[in-house]
């Protein structure tokens, strides 16, 4: 009955530490061989997307960053990409940094900001593909981590000012709640841009009408098949839009009660294998 599963990474694909479970490896590996297309959609860099998608076999276009771009799934090279204005962008580092909130911007794999420090110094081993038998350290995946670059520019929007990389996506980080609060209804009043919560701490900035359901969405219309025919699986709020749009949306059990309320079917948690568990129920051997 499904054609294509379309899977989100953190909090889904991957266990709370940041892994493929063998149970979840075991069980895309059924679906591919019963001749189902599989694919990520993420927020994560390209690079950390299809480096995840190699170890999983994975024979369909690839989504990243919250689907500003689309990825060939064997090469990692950019198919298509949606930017920020660099107008809107401009705009944007202002408001932030005058309320005091940390920025950063993503390019295609690399991440722009004012200056290394705690929070962006180990971004690309953060994106890397973490294996049971090596501990993360940069040492140990350094044949990952050269994929994605840190690039400290100084001043934002001077770089932005004569920078020829398009920039796809921005994140807002800040310990203050209240803050992040502020800034995202703010934000929402421009109308220009896609404003989607990802962490308690943090939120991305994508330009207007980009989601990962409309990169999925373009894609499925480019290989001809049809939403009833696509199954997601997803837990947070980037994620909503996706899973509404699916034939089949299914909501990880660690899931914000959001994302559960609007999906067709409650999986177990990503602690407990909850991929492999509705792979293997709702699309191997379906009631």
């Amino acid at each position: 009955m499904y054609e294509l599963l379309a899977l989100d990474m953190d909090g889904t694909l991957l266990n709370p530490d940041k892994q493929i479970t063998p149970a979840v490896h075991d069980a895309l590996a059924t679906w591919l061989h019963n001749g189902g297309r599989l694919t990520i959609a993420s927020g994560r860099f390209p690079a950390s997307v299809w480096l995840h998608a190699k170890a999983t076999e994975m024979n369909f276009p690839l989504i990243a960053l919250n689907g500003s771009v689309i990825v060939n799934e064997g090469t990692g090279q950019l198919i298509s990409g949606k930017p920020l204005s660099p107008k809107h962008a401009n705009q944007l580092i202002k408001l932030i940094e005058s309320q005091g909130a940390y920025i950063h911007l993503y390019g295609y794999n690399v991440l722009y900001v004012n200056e290394l420090n705690s929070i962006n110094a180990q971004w690309p081993l953060a994106n890397v593909v973490v294996t049971t038998d090596k501990p993360l350290t940069e040492e140990n995946y350094r044949d990952q981590i050269g994929f994605i670059q840190v690039e400290p520019v100084d001043d934002l929007r001077e770089f932005l000012s004569v920078r020829t990389e398009p920039i796809y996506k921005a994140t807002i980080i800040s310990d203050d709640s209240d803050l992040l609060d502020k800034l995202m209804n703010e934000l929402q009043t421009w109308n220009v841009f896609v404003i989607t919560r990802t962490g308690t701490r943090r939120f991305d900035v994508n330009p207007y009408g980009v989601s990962k359901q409309s990169a999925l969405e373009y894609l499925c219309r480019e290989h001809q098949i049809p939403s009833v025919r696509v199954a997601a699986v997803g837990d947070y709020d980037n994620d909503i839009e996706m899973l509404k749009w699916a034939g089949l949306g299914i909501a990880m059990g660690n899931a914000e009660e959001q994302v559960k309320q609007i999906s067709s079917i409650v999986t177990s948690s990503n602690q407990e294998d909850g991929v492999a568990q509705a792979v293997l129920k709702y699309l191997i051997r379906p009631n």
